[in-house]
């Protein structure tokens, strides 16, 4: 089989700390284990995030801001086979890249989840992580905490990311469930950043996100839910 082709889309806002590590993890190791394309849509960071992303090499899109409107940016800039879509402060454990880029070459996947790996020690943490890797398995379903994978030509089928500030990932994998199972590669951790729950405390950020889930599925706007959302980055020194 041909070697799949894989492209990294990542959403950025003030996230000058946080990145420089998923880029260099995204550049370095064998080469099926780095990343072929790799595309940061800035959403108007006011600190050294564009500069920091352009020095490392990475391609970069300075657009409006809005999670879904980034990611969608990102993509149409990418003509690999394989899309993944990463948060600034989710990196991928050494041989990820290597396991996904195999499990999609071997197994024909259209839709792939990282297993998740919270970068904190605690049972609350573990949780969070068993969750993350159920809904997965359970119920197909893959958020951006998981790093959604997905085809090229299965993403534009079903329309991409659709212009959302908050939940752009739960509405785009509700939609790729309808024609595609998605499929948690065990082998493939992400490493995901521990600082929200850290600072915010993990009771109240945990059910704040539910509270704002159960609005967001029963119909109410996401531009009025992010009200309540704060933002992920770390406040620039």
């Amino acid at each position: 089989m041909v070697r799949p082709t894989l492209g990294v889309a990542i959403c950025a806002l003030d996230e000058q700390r946080a990145l420089p590590r998923l880029l260099e993890r995204l550049k370095r190791g064998e080469s099926d284990d780095r990343a072929d394309a790799i595309v940061v849509a800035d959403g108007g960071s006011r600190d050294r995030t564009v500069e920091l992303a352009r020095d490392a090499g990475a391609r970069v899109l300075v657009c409006e801001r809005g999670r879904g409107t980034q990611l969608a940016a990102a993509a149409r800039q990418l003509e690999t086979d394989v899309l993944v879509f990463l948060h600034a402060d989710c990196v991928p454990a050494p041989g990820a890249l290597a396991r996904l880029r195999e499990a999609f070459e071997e197994h024909e996947l259209a839709v792939a989840a990282f297993a998740q790996r919270v970068e904190a020690p605690g049972l609350f943490y573990r949780l969070v992580e068993r969750a993350a890797n159920v809904r997965v398995r359970g119920f197909g379903l893959v958020y951006g905490d998981s790093g959604l994978v997905v085809r090229r030509e299965l993403y534009e089928q079903v329309g991409g990311f659709r212009p959302l500030v908050l939940f752009e990932d739960v509405e785009f994998s509700r939609r790729l469930r309808r024609v595609a199972r998605a499929r948690l590669v065990a082998n493939a951790e992400l490493v995901v950043s521990a600082r929200r729950w850290q600072r915010e405390g993990a009771l109240r950020a945990t059910l704040r996100n539910w509270m704002l889930m159960a609005a967001f599925l029963a119909g109410a706007d996401p531009a009025r839910l992010v009200r309540r959302y704060p933002p992920h980055s770390e406040p620039s020194p």
